[in-house]
């Protein structure tokens, strides 16, 4: 049980390690052509990282059943 809850505080970790760097001030001045691609990839990986909780909470909550 405590792994899966270590599982989704990592996912959630990387989530926003991940919004925290793309919506960095180097990000954005850096590259003007690199900021309008990061906001279509920010919401990929967002996308895969609410997937990947959602997936993992209804795993936990199946072996809870169980």
């Amino acid at each position: 049980m405590w792994l899966y809850v270590l599982i989704i505080v990592l996912v959630a970790a990387a989530a926003a390690g991940t919004l925290m760097i793309g919506n960095s001030r180097e990000n954005r001045t850096g590259n003007p052509e690199y900021d309008q691609r990061t906001k279509k990839n920010l919401a990929k990986l967002t996308l895969i990282y609410g997937g990947s909780i959602l997936v993992i909470a209804l795993l936990l909550a199946i072996l809870l059943d169980f």
